[in-house]
Formats: structure tokens, sequence, C-alpha cells
């Protein structure tokens, strides 16, 4: 069952394509970030935290025209500079080049931005996986996004999108500090295992590949100029959940013209066909190697993804009436077996997959 857990050049002159607006006060427009989830790199490998923003940097667009093009900062990039000690050696700022300032109408003042920051133009945009595209500085803002295959090397993707209707005020930081907050634009997929019930002592459990087969969008266009929200009860308490606009998807077709696609994730470093590997770090045990095994191997349900003590994740864009079936292939050693014995899983489950909302699917193997 798959539940829904309840993430250029380096700024434009004024001569290019952006334009100067007369300053009210002299007040700079400044920015702070942080994000809706906070989590740890540890722990969530493949998850964009704050640390990765601080390495990454984000891209910021702002408009004062209704429509909304970028002609006040066109995919300016914001960068974070560490000047912290042994006792905070995050501590730092953000900063960009030209600055620009908080106009005299903010009327209609627009400021969107997105991480990881790409820097154009983008080498190989037919191949390239993550930001692949960034919309023309005379369109409304967007970022197109190509689904990658392997979750060690997944890139997560950030938005954030606001109409600015005054200056902001001080609160611990510099007037005109925007202190944004990003979210995250893609659903985030963890597979968890479990055991039906408790194996035999000295059993051990390979899990070979898991392929995940159905339609899933190829690519798509993250727009920059707008997001949606919905209002929910939780804990007793309205929430304002945020959630971003995708569109211009497009989709694998195989030789029949079905819409269809097949990842897989498997153990063999030297397989052409695999996208990833569920744990390279492959522990021996009386001889027999095995790349996934919970301490104890019990019947808690375990990320099948994790290296270690990290856990990745499989990022797919949005999309209504998804459909995917998922194969696992293993094998099970009992104790002093010197043979496996082989055992396939499969399952079919279907979603409507959100940005900004992690999803968990867990597998049970039986017959352990």
């Amino acid at each position: 069952m798959i539940t829904g857990a309840v993430l250029l050049m380096t700024g434009c002159s004024a001569e290019d394509v952006t334009r100067e607006v007369t300053p009210r006060d002299a007040v700079a427009i400044s920015f702070s970030c942080n994000q809706e989830e906070e989590i740890t790199r540890g722990a969530h490998q493949g998850a964009m935290n704050i640390e990765d923003l601080y390495a990454t940097g984000f891209g910021v667009f702002a408009s004062v025209s209704a429509e909304k093009k970028p002609d006040l900062m066109y995919n300016q990039e914001v960068a974070f500079t560490f000047v912290g000690d042994m006792d905070n050696p995050l501590k730092g700022y953000w900063s960009y080049y030209p600055v620009k300032y908080w106009p005299v109408s903010i009327t209609n003042l627009f400021i969107s931005a997105y991480a990881p920051y790409v820097e154009l133009p983008i080498a190989n945009p037919e191949t390239t996986t993550g930001i692949y595209g960034i919309s023309a500085n005379t369109a409304t803002p967007y970022v197109e996004y190509r689904r990658c295959e392997k979750p060690e090397s997944m890139v997560d993707l950030l938005w954030y999108f606001e109409d600015i209707d005054t200056i902001p005020e001080p609160s611990g930081r510099q007037k005109g500090t925007l202190n944004m907050k990003m979210r995250h634009a893609l659903a985030r997929l963890a597979i968890n295992v479990a055991l039906a019930t408790p194996p035999t002592s000295g059993t051990k459990v390979l899990i070979d590949s898991i392929a995940l087969t159905g339609k899933m969008a190829k690519t798509g266009r993250l727009s920059l100029s707008s997001q949606k929200t919905d209002t929910v009860i939780e804990n007793e308490k309205e929430i304002v959940k945020y959630y971003p606009v995708w569109s211009e998807q497009t989709y694998d077709e195989d030789e029949g013209g079905e819409i269809n696609h097949t990842i897989i994730i498997d153990n063999d470093d030297n397989n052409a066909e695999s996208y990833g590997i569920i744990d390279s770090q492959v522990r021996y045990i009386e001889g027999l190697p095995y790349a996934w095994q919970p301490a104890g191997l019990t019947t808690t349900a375990q990320n099948a993804l994790s290296t270690g003590d990290r856990q990745t994740y499989i990022y797919l864009i949005p999309q209504e009436n998804w459909s995917v079936t998922v194969q696992v292939d293993y094998k099970t050693w009992g104790s002093g077996a010197a043979e496996p014995t082989s055992g396939t899983k499969t399952v079919t489950t279907q979603a409507n997959l959100k940005g900004n909302t992690p999803y968990v699917l867990n597998i049970t193997l039986s017959g352990i």
C-alpha cells in the first residue's frame, strides 16, 4: 500500500535585461533562506536541506510588472558566505551582485526562487538530468526538470514564490531582508521492505533488484510565478499546505505506443542496465554477500535504498493517476545454507502524486 505522509550568468546588469527602480530610503533587497522541512544531511541523503543550500545557492527572479516578467532580477545567483567559527561553523550570510533596491511602488512586486542554482547556459540540455532548462528573460519564470534514474544521484528541487506588498520589517535581521521559505517541488518516494514473520536464526536476505514500471513523467515544467494552497486540519489546528504548479509533462513511449517506463535499482555496479545500488557497502558473513539486512533482521519495515546509515529516495515529477507495478527480486539463505533460494514479490498501487509531499511504499516479503 502506498500512502502519503502527513521536499546564466551570475546576475544580469541593468544594461542587460533588468531595469533600475528608484529606491525608497535606499533599502537594499536582501535574503535569508530556510526550509519548510528541517532535516539533517546524514539522515536524508538526496533530500536538499539548509546545508545543501549553503553549498549550491539559489536563483532569484523578481518583477515589478503585472506580467511577472523578470525585469528586476533574472536568474540572479544568491550565494552563501561562511564566517563561522568552532562554536558556530555554519554562521554566514547570503549575498548577490549587483545589489537591487526595494522600489517606490511595490503594487506588482513578485519574487520567486529555485534551488539548486544553475548557471546559464546549461551544458547538454538534451541529456542533463535535474534542471535542464530555464525560462527566457522575457517570459514569466519557470524551470524545466528531467527525471533522474539513480537514487544516489537524484536532484531534489526547491521552489519559492510570493507576492510582496511591503518592505520586510526588521526582526532580528536588517530591514529589507526577505525571509524565504523554500519548499520541495517533487514527490519523494521511500521504499520500505519488511519480513512478514520473524526469520529463523542465521537467515540472510539479499535484495537483487527493485523495479518500478508504470507511467512516469520524464520531464516537466515547474512554475515560478504561481503555486497552489490548501487548508487542512492537523492536531486540531488549521495549517496551510503549499503545492507547486507543474505543466508540460512528457512521457516515455515503448515500441507499441504505450506510455510506460521502468526504473531498475539493483546491486550490480557493472550492470549497464542498472540505475543504482541498493547498498554499495556490500558486506560478507560466512562468505555470503548480502546488500540488505536490517539489524536483527526483524519484521520492522526499513528503507531498502539505504547505504549504511544514509537514506535515499526516488524523486518523481508530480502527476495525476500515477499507477506503478513494483517487483522485488530477492534471495534468502537459511542458516548454514550454501545456495540461496530465489523469490519475487510483485505489488501494484496507484496514487495522485503531489509535489512537496513524501510517500512511502511498504513491501512485505513472506515465506522467509
